[in-house]
């Protein structure tokens, strides 16, 4: 699970201007409270991808975190997923859930 401060969000602009002077050294794709979050190595530091309105920007799925990075020209990431569970697999588990409690009922 990844954790950070305030100060390690990036917003997409100052993103924006980094990547352009080539500054992002390595993506992650990893976990946190409240979803995925893209995770940019620069100057040697960790950096959470932001929102235009502030604070960090959660993903419920690894494509909508992959497809930000690909429109952005970032093709190599690597990805953390320990204990996240897909929405999917979510709805799956929590049918069968249901199925087996009204069979035992």
């Amino acid at each position: 699970m990844i954790t950070f401060d305030s100060d390690a969000v990036i917003d997409p602009v100052s993103f924006k201007e980094v990547l352009a002077a080539g500054g992002v050294r390595a993506a992650t794709i990893g976990k946190a409270d409240d979803g995925l979050v893209v995770v940019l190595r620069i100057a040697n530091k960790d950096r959470i991808l932001g929102q235009y309105r502030g604070g960090p920007r959660y993903f419920s799925s690894l494509d909508g975190a992959g497809s930000v990075l690909v429109q952005h020209g970032i093709f190599q990431w690597e990805t953390d997923a320990q204990g996240w569970v897909p929405r999917t697999l979510a709805r799956s588990n929590k049918r069968d859930n249901n199925r087996l409690a009204s069979a035992v009922s």
